[in-house]
């Protein structure tokens, strides 16, 4: 799509995000895989599709997020920005020093959502000539999200109880002036929003979108990613045996092994190098990510398998994160049905589209070990490094 004048993306990339943890001792939040790609991947992406061809990421590691990014995006001017400070505010301030000019467009380097949601954003805001738009989305539950009021005063505030409303999706896009405001008031969102009064142009998106504030946010993702994968795609450079089973949409990268009798029911993505194991069965949801391993006669359904992390033969993952470099091994249960009347969305603000999380796993972080024949229970939090001794039953 092409626009008839400068258009520039800025990505708030964040940093470590400690509502993360256990997964985040070792790596920012934005630098978490999904789908073989870091979370901060989809949203540049999305600003690439829209044709913008010049990008600014605003992160606590720029170098490092440079690294892990750059490499998707030949053609396109990256720009690495060290954020000072770790809020929001902070970050805001900056883009009028790195930006200056044009039609910006900023995002969340941590919300999930389809490219149709920027490419609304951006017509709306060209469409009324206004400085500044915000794209917010209906919510059913508001708690832990940043709230857009759009009364007499448009004004965006983070919400700490239960609570209708529209939720601001991460996505503002602003003229220079409005930039130059939010250095002047120190990058106030709102200050700046008040200097505007009866000049903002608000957007609504009814799509689905995940706030990726939370590890299982992560999971949420993943389905909604995979919702958009129509067919199946296996790499010539994969091995996968005539006698496994793939019912797509699944995509199996390059270098990955798929041994005798397993079966791939997607949508699942298994990643460089990966490996599945004679007889296990992969489906619904699942991302296996690089030189990860599968043992045979595993099952693995709605979970994130991270990077070299193994899961041992007669296993079962439900609902499940698996850090980086994990270990479970044979014969581990994770139970995922959460207890009747009780609901995720009651600890912590996981809601997407207004609909609670029925079911939860485990959230096991990097470098962790569970031994043989353990039994863990839903919703269970394993720390980075932690060893659960055989036939353990973690509550």
């Amino acid at each position: 799509m092409t626009y008839h004048r400068e258009v520039i993306g800025v990505v708030l990339g964040g940093g470590r995000g400690t509502n993360m943890e256990p997964l985040t001792p070792y790596i920012d939040k934005p630098l978490i895989r999904l789908l073989g790609k870091p979370l901060i991947y989809y949203p540049i992406n999305n600003l690439v599709r829209l044709g913008l061809k010049t990008i600014y990421v605003i992160s606590r590691d720029p170098n490092k997020v440079g690294n892990e990014v750059g490499q998707y995006f030949g053609g396109i001017s990256m720009e690495n920005v060290g954020q000072r400070g770790d809020d929001i505010d902070s970050a805001l301030k900056m883009i009028n020093e790195v930006v200056g000019r044009g039609t910006t467009i900023i995002s969340f380097g941590d919300v999930i959502m389809p490219q149709d949601a920027y490419e609304l954003a951006l017509n709306s805001h060209v469409n009324s000539g206004k400085p500044v738009t915000i794209l917010m989305t209906p919510l059913s539950d508001l708690q832990g999200y940043f709230e857009v009021q759009a009364d007499d005063v448009v004004m965006i505030n983070k919400v700490s109880e239960h609570k209708s409303g529209y939720a601001w999706t991460g996505i503002l896009i602003a003229e220079k002036e409005f930039l130059t405001s939010l250095q002047d008031f120190n990058g106030s969102i709102n200050d700046a929003l008040r200097q505007f009064r009866g000049n903002i142009n608000i957007a609504l998106w009814s799509g689905w979108f995940v706030d990726v504030s939370y590890p299982w946010d992560l999971l949420s993702a993943i389905k909604y990613l995979l919702s958009d994968l129509g067919e199946t795609r296996i790499s010539k450079n994969s091995d996968v045996s005539p006698r496994a089973v793939i019912e797509g949409p699944v995509i199996i990268d390059e270098g990955a092994r798929i041994d005798h009798g397993a079966i791939i029911r997607g949508p699942v993505y298994i990643g460089r190098n990966a490996y599945v194991g004679n007889n296990a069965l992969i489906r619904n949801n699942t991302s296996l990510e690089e030189e990860s391993v599968i043992g045979a006669d595993a099952e693995i359904t709605e979970s994130l398998i991270g990077y070299r992390a193994t899961v041992g033969r007669g296993s079962f993952i439900g609902s499940s994160i698996v850090g980086d470099e994990s270990t479970i091994e044979p014969g581990v249960v994770t139970l995922n049905v959460l207890p009747s009347g009780v609901e995720v969305s009651h600890l912590s603000p996981v809601i997407i589209k207004g609909k609670s999380i029925a079911k939860l796993g485990a959230i096991i972080g990097p470098k962790a070990r569970v031994g043989a024949n353990s039994v863990i229970y839903p919703g269970s939090i394993i720390e980075h490094n932690r060893y659960i001794p055989p036939l353990s039953i973690l509550k």
